[in-house]
């Protein structure tokens, strides 16, 4: 296992940097170059968190993994990188060849291997189950930007299928069931949905577990939405930006509120496409 962890962050250091290099040759494409920066520091984490799965496979017992990375393997995964350099730096790759590049090494045996040791560590210590969820979101972040483009590389709906690291939990509250319903059909790919019908049955539920999205109406009965931010976020500071709210009624209070608070709000009747966008916004925050 020392040799594996030895092995991936040679190519998350390797991969951080050449996304670095590439996104600094498309300043005339602000949005591609956004997603390369995000990629690339999310590599460099990724290099962080094998460093602390160094540390702890130290003081552990020797573990025997399945698998060893042969050379060629090794070679074999290197070259996409050393392609995406000599390729930017010569400019003799474009943008959607790149993107190919990019989400072919996503799909190599490089992610299934780290899928194997970060699982097999968030097993052993709770302290690799938060690197778990936010792998996760690095891979949706990637997805989530190639939907957008035009062009879609091939492979895209391969990445798509990666087996999930860590899976979200959403939290839904409104009063009215079919609403409540709804929302979990729409959201059924993002993650475990609960649902809750006023602040008073939400508040026991994120004692319980984490939400790394919670979408709530205002207008319900025992405790309303915005009770229930308050005491929320009073107890879990983290889930400050974690909130989407539903208000068939966006008052100059509540707008009030939600502009000091920086929330997001949608209006009801809400657009699918716009719910699904923002909840994907908020589930892709680390």
């Amino acid at each position: 296992m020392k040799e594996i962890i030895k092995w991936l962050r040679t190519v998350e250091h390797l991969a951080s940097e050449v996304y670095t290099l590439a996104a600094s040759f498309y300043d005339d494409d602000p949005k591609f170059k956004k997603f390369l920066e995000h990629t690339a520091e999310d590599e460099a984490w990724h290099y962080h968190v094998m460093g602390s799965a160094a540390e702890f496979i130290a003081s552990e017992p020797e573990i025997i993994p399945p698998i060893a990375v042969d050379g060629k393997t090794r070679d074999r995964i290197n070259s996409y990188f050393l392609d995406m350099k000599n390729g930017v730096e010569n400019k003799t790759i474009s943008k959607a060849e790149l993107i190919e590049k990019i989400v072919t090494a996503e799909l190599s045996e490089w992610n299934d291997i780290f899928i194997y040791v970060v699982n097999s560590l968030k097993e052993k210590s709770s302290e690799f189950k938060y690197p778990a969820a936010r792998i996760q979101a690095h891979i949706k972040e990637i997805v989530y930007y190639l939907e957008k483009i035009e062009n879609r590389p091939q492979a895209l709906e391969k990445i798509k299928q990666l087996p999930p690291l860590w899976i979200e939990n959403i939290l839904i509250v409104d009063d009215d069931p079919m609403i409540t319903d709804l929302i979990k059909a729409l959201l059924n790919r993002s993650g475990n949905i609960d649902l809750a019908h006023n602040g008073s049955e939400a508040l026991k539920l994120i004692e319980e577990k984490f939400y790394k999205l919670i979408i709530s109406d205002i207008d319900m009965p025992i405790m309303d939405g915005l009770a229930f931010y308050q005491e929320a976020v009073e107890q879990f500071p983290t889930l400050s930006n974690r909130f989407i709210f539903m208000t068939g009624d966006p008052s100059p209070e509540r707008e009030r509120f939600f502009k000091e608070n920086r929330l997001s709000y949608l209006a009801k009747p809400m657009d699918i496409q716009e719910l699904r966008d923002e909840s994907a916004r908020i589930l892709l925050l680390k």
